[in-house]
C-alpha cells in the first residue's frame, strides 16, 4: 500500500501513524511481512464486501432496540454509487444501539504488550445533538463486545472490560476524548487526564480519521492521531501510568477493534465507517 501520495492522505491510512506497519489490503486477519521484513498480523477493511448477518463475516453485530449494522453506497471519495461504507444506525428510541466488533465476540487478536500496534478508522456522524448519542472507537476486550457492554444505558463506558480508544458520550456534543480503562479500575478520560480532553471535534459534514499507535519501547507509549496529526500533549507513557497506579493501563487482556454507537431517543443518528484497520508486529 502506497502511503507517500499526499493527495490520498486525507482518505487513506495516515503515514505518520502507521510508518512501516501498513496492514495488508485484505478484510480478513492475515499474517504478513512488513516493508522492513518483520512479521505482523492485521487487516484493512474498506467494506467493499460485507456480511449482513452477525458472526458470518468476521464481525459481531450488536443491534439493540432497532439499531442496525449494514452496508451502504460509498461517498467517502466522491463516488455517489458503489460499495464501501459500513453504517451504524440508531433510531430515536432510548438505548438504540449498533456495534461492530471484530472477531465475532469470540476472538481478540491484539495485546498491548511487547510489539508495536496501530489502529485507525475513518468515520462520520450524521447528527450532533447534546444528550442525543454516544460512541466509542478503538480496542476493547471481548467482555466489551456485547449489548450495553461498551456504552451502558446510563451513558457510561462499561466498567468490567478493558478499553483503549476514543469516546464521545452523550452530553459532550462534538467533543471526543481519548480514554483507557482496565476492567474494574477507574476509567481515565479527559475529565481525569486533561491532556486527553477534546482530542477531536466531530462535525456532521465530513469524515474524520481517529487512530493511535502503541510503541513498546522505554516502558511503552501511546500516540494519538486525528486526521493523521499527532496530539503530542496527549501522548501516554505507560511506565508512568503503571508506576502511579499499578495495573491501570489495559495491557493484561487481548483486545479487538470495536466501534459502538448508542442513542438515548432524542434524535436518530448514523455513523458511517469508511474503513477500519489494525495491525501489530509479531
Amino acid at each position: 500500500m502506497h502511503l507517500t501520495f499526499s493527495e490520498l492522505e486525507p482518505y487513506m491510512l495516515s503515514p505518520k501513524l502507521w510508518g512501516k506497519l501498513a496492514p495488508p489490503q485484505g478484510r480478513g486477519m492475515q499474517s504478513f511481512s512488513t516493508a522492513s521484513g518483520n512479521p505482523a498480523i492485521g487487516f484493512f477493511d474498506d467494506f467493499f464486501e460485507f456480511a449482513e448477518t452477525t458472526g458470518t463475516g468476521g464481525y459481531l453485530h450488536v443491534e439493540t432496540t432497532n439499531g442496525t449494522v449494514t452496508q451502504i453506497a460509498s461517498d467517502g471519495r466522491g463516488a455517489a454509487t458503489g460499495m464501501g461504507i459500513c453504517r451504524l444506525l440508531t433510531t430515536a428510541e432510548d438505548n438504540s444501539e449498533a456495534m461492530l466488533a471484530y472477531g465475532n465476540a469470540l476472538d481478540a487478536p491484539f495485546k498491548l504488550t511487547g510489539n508495536t500496534l496501530c489502529f485507525e478508522a475513518r468515520i462520520k456522524l450524521t447528527d450532533i445533538t447534546t444528550s442525543s448519542h454516544g460512541f466509542f472507537c478503538g480496542l476493547a476486550s471481548v467482555a466489551g463486545c456485547a449489548t450495553t457492554a461498551c456504552i451502558t444505558a446510563s451513558d457510561a463506558i462499561y466498567a468490567t472490560a478493558d478499553f483503549l480508544g476514543y469516546q464521545q458520550l452523550k452530553a459532550e456534543t462534538t467533543a471526543v476524548d481519548g480514554m483507557y480503562q482496565v476492567s474494574g479500575k477507574t476509567k481515565v478520560d479527559g475529565a481525569v487526564n486533561t491532556d486527553l480532553d477534546t482530542l477531536a471535534s466531530i462535525a456532521t459534514t465530513s469524515f474524520i480519521k481517529l487512530g493511535f499507535r502503541f510503541n513498546p519501547e522505554n516502558g511503552g507509549t501511546v500516540q494519538w492521531f486525528v486526521d493523521g496529526v499527532e496530539d503530542k500533549d496527549a501522548r501516554l507513557r505507560v511506565q508512568t501510568i503503571e508506576t502511579a497506579d499499578s495495573d491501570s493501563f489495559p495491557d493484561g487482556s487481548y483486545m479487538t477493534p470495536n466501534i459502538t454507537l448508542v442513542n438515548d431517543g432524542t434524535t436518530a443518528c448514523n455513523m458511517e465507517i469508511d474503513w477500519l484497520a489494525c495491525a501489530q508486529y509479531q
